[in-house]
This record gives C-alpha cells, sequence and structure tokens, in this order.
C-alpha cells in the first residue's frame, strides 16, 4: 500500500486548512495562517471550500482551493484533500468552543494528516490527536442521532394523540361501520 508523500514536490509541507469561510471570518482565518506560518516556516495552505467561501479564503491568501459543491461529490471532494498530502490540518472555529463542525472534523480524519491543529476565537491554537478528533466526531454523531430519535418520538407522540383524540370525538374515519 502506498503512503501519500507528506511533502510534495516543492519540498514545502502543506497544511490544510478547514473552515466554513464566511463573510466577516477573515481576520481569525488570518491569524490562524499567521500563526502557522510562524509555527510550520515554509509551510504552504491549501483548504477546502464551497463556491461560496472561494473568495474569502483567496481573500486571505489561500491559492489552491478543492472546491466542494458544484457537481463534485464528497467522495471527489476527499480523494483531492487526501492527494495534496497534508503534513498538518488546521481546524479553524467560527464560535467560541468547538460545538458543531462534524464535517469539518471528520475531513480532518479523512484526510489523513498526522497532525491537526484546533483555532477557536476563546483559546489559543491547540494541537489535538486523531484519536482526540475521532472521539469528538464519534460524540457529535451521538449527540445527532440522539436529537434525530428525539424529534422521531416527539413526531410519533403527536400524530399517537391527534388520533387519539379522532377516535374520542368520534369524528372522521375513527369508527368502523
Amino acid at each position: 500500500m502506498s503512503v501519500a508523500p507528506r511533502e510534495p514536490a516543492t519540498g514545502r509541507p502543506t497544511v490544510l486548512v478547514l473552515t466554513f469561510a464566511r463573510r466577516g471570518e477573515e481576520g481569525a482565518i488570518g491569524r490562524a495562517l499567521d500563526w502557522l506560518s510562524r509555527e510550520l516556516p515554509g509551510a504552504r495552505f491549501a483548504a477546502v471550500g464551497t463556491p461560496v467561501s472561494a473568495p474569502v479564503l483567496r481573500a486571505v491568501g489561500i491559492e489552491e482551493i478543492a472546491t466542494f459543491g458544484g457537481g463534485r461529490s464528497a467522495r471527489q471532494v476527499v480523494a483531492e484533500s487526501r492527494r495534496l498530502g497534508a503534513a498538518s490540518v488546521a481546524i479553524i472555529y467560527s464560535g467560541p468552543g468547538t460545538r458543531g463542525h462534524l464535517k469539518l472534523e471528520a475531513l480532518a480524519l479523512a484526510a489523513g494528516a498526522p497532525r491537526a491543529y484546533r483555532f477557536t476565537p476563546d483559546r489559543p491554537p491547540q494541537l489535538v490527536g486523531r484519536w482526540s478528533l475521532l472521539a469528538s466526531v464519534k460524540a457529535k454523531l451521538l449527540q445527532a442521532g440522539i436529537c434525530l430519535l428525539s424529534g422521531a418520538a416527539t413526531c410519533a407522540a403527536a400524530c399517537c394523540y391527534l388520533r387519539l383524540r379522532q377516535l374520542v370525538a368520534g369524528g372522521g374515519r375513527a369508527r368502523r361501520p
């Protein structure tokens, strides 16, 4: 089995930047890139983005962007992010803490980089291991599953309640002829 090289032909390590890159987040992305440039001198930056986030990513100086959407499947984007052979992944969270961002964390795992950094507005940059990322992804998937099941149970209870009211009222097709 061949392993993707961690340093491309340029000899510079690649850092894969993962963020939703909404308008107004240029400052946070720029601060993360500055920190990474100091920690990993000579690194080249690539990112995964959407057609909407691509202009924001280009505005902060990221030239190579694997675009998700516009007919490209998630499988194609993951394959392209692995092809980059990133030495590090930087996940930039838009809000305080690390809630949400399940897609970004799952993509960070799929990219296969040996190091991952978390950038949140309320904490200094943090190096996280793959096991920590995996635990975070699993916990967020479990939370999403519980929310989905809770919603389904609420809908089922509401349907049962409405049907019971219909039976008690004797209306509609509640009784058999």
